[in-house]
């Protein structure tokens, strides 16, 4: 596959990454998951995404709205509930918010050139803005810019051990079904980008 391919994929899909913590889910955007994810299903990418795409797509198939809505809220809103998945790295790897993994992130989005939007207010270390990183430093790339080594740094020692965390925090809440099935996607995707860039070296 030409590489301009690859690269507009692989945006595509950390975009849909990006779509399953922004914003609670609306109608517009479950049918986009449906449409994207059964068209995922008709492909043969690798056993650990074949299996997460099953996986959703099974999900999509049986939850309403209305489903996906409470379990959004379940984890990521009710501020009075047990079950509120944290996104910080630091929160995993240093054992409170904003400690030194924080610092680390930031060091990388400077050596990198790339500053975070002021209207952002998750910290850099928050899953949704390293996804966002990712992003960018690919779109870089597609434009003539290196940003293999910093790519590597952000899958291989944040992204991958940050996702391998919260997988274990999601399977321990009850009724989020759609949520661990998709986070077992972000992972499967990661696994992804991990052996992309284990083949450049």
């Amino acid at each position: 596959m030409p590489e301009q391919e690859i690269t507009r994929i692989r945006l595509r899909l950390i975009d849909l990454i990006k779509s399953f913590f922004v914003n609670n889910p609306d109608a517009e955007l479950l049918s986009r998951w449906r449409g994207t994810f059964s068209a995922l299903a008709q492909e043969q990418i690798s056993p650990i995404m074949d299996q997460a795409v099953r996986q959703v797509n099974e999900q999509l198939a049986e939850k309403k709205l209305e489903d996906l809505q409470e379990e959004y809220y379940q984890l990521f809103t009710d501020p009075f509930g047990d079950d509120q998945l944290n996104l910080y790295a630091s929160h995993y790897f240093d054992g409170r918010n904003y400690g030194e993994t924080l610092v680390a992130v930031r060091q990388l989005f400077m050596d990198s050139g790339i500053a975070k939007e002021d209207d952002v207010t998750e910290p850099e270390d928050s899953l949704p803005v390293m996804i966002d990183l990712l992003a960018t430093l690919i779109d870089l790339e597609k434009k003539g810019t290196d940003t293999e080594s910093h790519q590597q740094a952000l899958v291989n020692s944040y992204l991958i051990p940050l996702v391998k965390e919260v997988k274990k925090e999601v399977e321990k809440s009850d009724g989020t079904d759609f949520y661990r099935a998709a986070i077992d996607f972000v992972y499967a995707y990661l696994d992804l980008e991990k052996g992309l860039s284990d083949s450049f070296q």
